[in-house]
């Protein structure tokens, strides 16, 4: 177990030398960052009503709640793109059938591209951070307290577990790209992260309550309010957990079956 965790740190490595040895394609990602967030800036700006309940707690500052909910999406779907993706780039350019010849187990390669998504989005977040403060006077951790640090970790280890079981999929069912875009789609949409659950018609509101990603963005929200009662706030904190003990168990049985599979049918190498 010790070695297998001295092995983090390596894969780790390895994946920020090549995010940095490509500065274009970097640069490119971190200003898309920028540039999603002036889009729903002033696109929002121009519909969204301060009268909506989810506004009246940031005195109807819609840039304010909608750079919570950017920070706490981006630090999301790094995670779960890093998990997710990673393990068909290594299907891809070879390496992922050798890598398991090794004694390296398949779920220290998962938890080390969940390290290194949980950096780059905090590099996420601290971009977020300088824009919102530079550009709109916005200090967003200015009332963080211990439940923000407790639901981030929380929120990275339910994340970790949904990435886990798409990358078990993708060993199984090799190409699934898209799908993971369409959940991806569906998630923003349900998860109040660019704009309150109250602007969804009545019938669709209630669907929010099923996804996870809610809980977190909201949770996330819910702790830098300065007014939020405890109970409420763990009431967010306890879904979470729960969600995190679902989503691993249920990933380390998907991404070992998908191996299993994968090495009966010898299709470990192709994608």
């Amino acid at each position: 177990m010790f070695d297998e965790l001295m092995k983090i740190p390596a894969f780790v490595a390895r994946d920020f030398q090549l995010l940095f040895t490509y500065k274009l394609a970097l640069s490119m990602q971190l200003l898309n960052i920028v540039f999603n967030l002036f889009y729903f800036v002033l696109f929002g700006s121009l519909f969204v009503s301060s009268s909506v309940p989810s506004l009246s707690e940031y005195g109807g500052n819609f840039i304010s709640y909608l750079l919570v909910g950017s920070i706490g999406w981006g630090f999301l779907w790094s995670i779960m793109h890093e998990t997710s993706t990673s393990l068909s780039l290594e299907m891809v350019m070879g390496p992922l059938e050798s890598i398991l010849l090794t004694p390296t187990r398949l779920t220290t390669m998962i938890i080390s591209y969940a390290v290194y998504g949980c950096f780059y989005g905090l590099i996420t977040i601290a971009i977020l951070m300088i824009v919102g403060f530079f550009l709109f006077g916005i200090t967003v951790f200015g009332t963080a307290s211990i439940y923000t640090l407790v639901i981030f970790i929380l929120s990275m280890i339910m994340t970790t577990g949904f990435g886990m079981i798409f990358g078990g999929l993708t060993i199984w069912l090799k190409n699934i790209g898209q799908t993971i875009l369409l959940i991806q789609n569906i998630a923003m949409l349900f998860s109040a992260v660019y704009f309150p659950i109250a602007a969804l018609p009545n019938f669709l509101q209630p669907i929010a309550h099923f996804s996870p990603f809610y809980y977190s963005v909201e949770g996330l929200r819910k702790s830098l309010i300065p007014t939020t009662q405890t109970t409420e706030i763990m009431f967010y904190i306890t879904i979470l957990i729960l969600l995190s003990i679902l989503s691993l168990t249920v990933g380390f049985f998907v991404l070992h079956r998908g191996l299993i599979k994968a090495k009966k049918d010898g299709s470990l190498a192709f994608y």
